[in-house]
């Protein structure tokens, strides 16, 4: 896919993933029971933010989802995410130092596929790994000291990976006093989109101190179907829905998110690497883009790869 590199066209580069977050429960995506995203909204009022939408992970589970967003893995080529380079290594190839930071852990059957990720950056630190000064725990609010420090580093062409543990149930430890008083009459779900979305805010006032010149991408791995969870066999398309944004001062990657869609209409999580590999300074073959767009495929928590259109509902249950 990769057919040339040129020098670093963002200076800083944020993605930020969240967990078990269901668009249907974002203000920006028009929900109207609670207010779950005022900073963001704030944000996308004054212009700085794009809202993706019709958006969908390409998968229903955690450690199937993220590495489609960080390598060639998708869910016709798992192999690739050992055969391939992934874009940590890429982005180091083109002088860019990387940093994972993250409040989930990366080791057991459920993580290992973005541990192994995780641990080809310059700088990685996880709840389970390298914590033995900064105290990073499963808090998301953990990680705000690490990244404060981090984004202050003085290196030209910078990479991070932010993973959160967002809305992961159980949902009432996801909050605080401050997300109950903000929405005192909303279910815990909604609180903890609400946390996220302050936990993004603070990360935004930072990069705009300490950063400045950076865009960045927010999306969730895979979506939630409130009070059940995910990765369910006859969950259907709830569980898929997600949020992607970017704060993007060029617009340039707003604009290129929408010529990216698939054909069906959709953007889907493995397109987030055409994005981040441009941002890196690579150019893609148009082919690859084009092939990639025919087929919506996902790979769902059964191990198996269905067209979008035909993931497993409650009809077919038998």
């Amino acid at each position: 896919m990769v057919t040339n590199k040129v020098p670093g066209r963002v200076k800083n580069i944020i993605v930020v993933v969240g967990e078990s977050d269901l668009a249907d429960r974002h203000t920006i995506y028009g929900y109207k029971k609670q207010n779950t995203t005022p900073n963001i909204q704030n944000l996308v009022d004054h212009d700085r933010i794009c809202v993706v939408k019709d958006a969908h992970s390409s998968a229903d589970m955690t450690r199937y989802a993220v590495p489609m967003i960080f390598s060639f893995y998708d869910a016709d080529h798992q192999d690739k995410l050992y055969s391939e380079k992934n874009l940590i290594e890429l982005a180091k190839d083109n002088n860019y130092k990387t940093f994972w930071i993250a409040s989930q852990d990366g080791r057991g059957q459920y993580s290992r596929p973005f541990g192994y990720l995780s641990e080809f950056s310059n700088y990685v630190t996880r709840q389970d790994y390298n914590n033995k000064e900064n105290h990073v725990d499963w808090h998301d609010e953990s990680l705000l000291p690490v990244i404060k420090e981090k984004f202050a580093d003085q290196s030209e062409y910078k990479f991070f990976v932010i993973h959160i543990i967002g809305s992961h149930v159980n949902y009432s430890d996801d909050v605080t006093q401050e997300d109950i008083d903000a929405l005192p009459k909303a279910d815990a779900y909604d609180q903890s989109v609400h946390r996220t979305d302050r936990i993004l805010n603070q990360i935004i006032n930072m990069a705009d101190t300490e950063l400045k010149d950076y865009t960045l991408l927010y999306t969730s791995d895979h979506a939630e179907i409130v009070g059940v969870g995910h990765a369910i066999q006859y969950g259907g398309y709830t569980q898929y829905r997600i949020p992607v944004f970017l704060l993007d001062e060029s617009k340039k990657y707003c604009q290129m998110v929408e010529n990216i869609r698939n054909n069906d209409g959709y953007y889907t999580e493995v397109m987030d690497k055409f994005l981040l590999l441009d941002m890196l300074g690579y150019d893609v073959n148009p082919a690859a883009i084009e092939e990639t767009k025919v087929q919506d495929r996902i790979l769902h928590s059964d191990g198996k790869t269905y067209d979008y259109k035909n993931i497993p509902t409650e009809k077919d249950r038998k």
